[in-house]
């Protein structure tokens, strides 16, 4: 998915299809966002990805093989 596209549904409740297969829900966040400035691991990486409520893995846009919005 490009980045463009995933950055729209940014603060929102997901379902996140990964290209493993996996499947997760939660809020989407951006890495680098001031509210996880106390958080390296979600602070300092660029360009990725992940979810809130509950706490997922970083993911890069290109690992989102399909994405619907709400729980």
């Amino acid at each position: 998915m490009k980045r463009s596209e995933l950055e729209k549904y940014l603060g929102k409740d997901v379902t996140i299809k990964l290209f493993d297969n996996d499947v997760i829900t939660g809020e989407l966040h951006k890495t680098g966002e001031e509210r996880f400035r106390n958080d390296q691991n979600l602070y300092i990486p660029q360009k990725c990805y992940f979810l809130i409520n509950p706490r997922s893995c970083l993911f890069k846009s290109s690992h989102v093989k399909k994405l619907t919005e709400g729980r």
